[in-house]
Formats: structure tokens, sequence, C-alpha cells
């Protein structure tokens, strides 16, 4: 899965010229996709967490839907008057969503879950094309790609490093970051018109 979602990101700049072109077809398969993905995050990862969790599991949802949010606007405000130290603070943010994606993902392994896992492959195709919206347009395909690389890269230490870490820091640990990134998959859904207006 790990493979997958690294190229889940890259298949984002794709997405944005198909879903420019790809007429009827192309919005079939993305609503497809959301669909399946709304199910997923509705009937079965919500209800997880919430029984392993309990109510924390409601705050940390809420947080991983809201900082999602607060570093899109912060790296589009950037893009645009090219504030350096935002597109720092921005990237940042935005590379600690990326080890989460990848802590999750080791964390599905431990725990043979692939629902969570498949969510999050689904997910990372919003996330290319929401980078390649706000990051190509404004500086170019080049640092769109190095930004979707950056990415890809800190996905990979997330999975590797919490490989090693999140066995010894027990199953609490793993339900955290979990219900973090199921918050940050319900951003992507509700928030999915954004991308459609500038699609």
């Amino acid at each position: 899965m790990l493979i997958l979602s690294v190229i889940a990101l890259f298949i984002g700049p794709l997405l944005y010229h198909w879903l420019r072109h790809g007429g009827l077809i192309a919005r079939a398969v993305e609503r497809l996709v959301v669909a399946v993905l709304a199910i997923m995050v509705a009937f079965l990862l919500v209800p997880e967490a919430l029984h392993q969790l309990g109510w924390a599991a409601v705050a940390l949802i809420v947080a991983g839907y809201l900082v999602p949010g607060l570093l899109e606007a912060a790296l589009k405000g950037a893009a645009q008057t090219f504030h350096l130290a935002s597109v720092y603070v921005a990237l940042a943010g935005l590379s600690l969503h990326a080890l989460l994606d990848g802590a999750g993902l080791a964390g599905s392994g431990l725990h043979a879950d692939n629902d969570l896992a498949m969510a999050i492959v689904l997910h990372r195709l919003g996330i290319g094309l929401v980078l390649w919206l706000i990051v190509q347009p404004a500086l170019g395909a080049r640092a769109g790609l190095l930004v979707l690389l950056l990415m890809a890269v800190m996905t990979v230490a997330g999975f590797y490093l919490s490989g090693a870490v999140l066995p010894l820091a027990g199953d609490r640990a793993v339900q955290f970051i979990q219900a973090l990134i199921i918050g940050a998959i319900i951003h992507s859904l509700i928030h999915r018109e954004h991308v459609h207006r500038h699609a």
C-alpha cells in the first residue's frame, strides 16, 4: 500500500488535466471514488475509531479535519504572494501530514486494517490534485513536482520510522494517528468542490 500511496500523489497532476478535459467519464470515475471513500469513512473507519477511543476519537477527527484546511490556505496564500516563510510553514505542516499518512499505512499493516490503508491511498489522489492546483499555477510545474516529491519522501519516512516506533508505542498511538487521518480524509471529501471550481 505504501507504493500505491506514493503513486497516487503523482496521479494528481494527471487527474487535474483529465478532469479539465475528460468530460462525463472523468466525472463518473471521480464520483465513484468519492462514493467508495465516503462509504468506507462513514460505515467502517469512524465507527471503528469511536469503538476504540470513545469520545476522544471525535476530538482527534475534528483536529484532523481542521488542520489540512489551514495548511492549504497558508500554502495558497504564500504561493500567490511569494512569502517564503509562509511557504515553509505550510510545507512543514503538509510534511507532517504526509508523515502521518505513512504512519497510518504502517499501523494498518501492523493491525491488518486494509480499510484504512485503502482510504489513505484514495485520499492521496485528492492530496496530489489539490497540491498541484495550488502550487503549479503560481510557482510552475517544477515546483509542483518538487512539492509532490517532498510529500512522497515524507510518506515513506513516516512509514519506515513508525514501523520501528509504533510497535513500542502500542495500540493507542496507532489509534490516535488513525483518527487524525480519518479527519483529514473527511476534509478532502467535504471540500472537494473547491477542486472542481479550479479544475
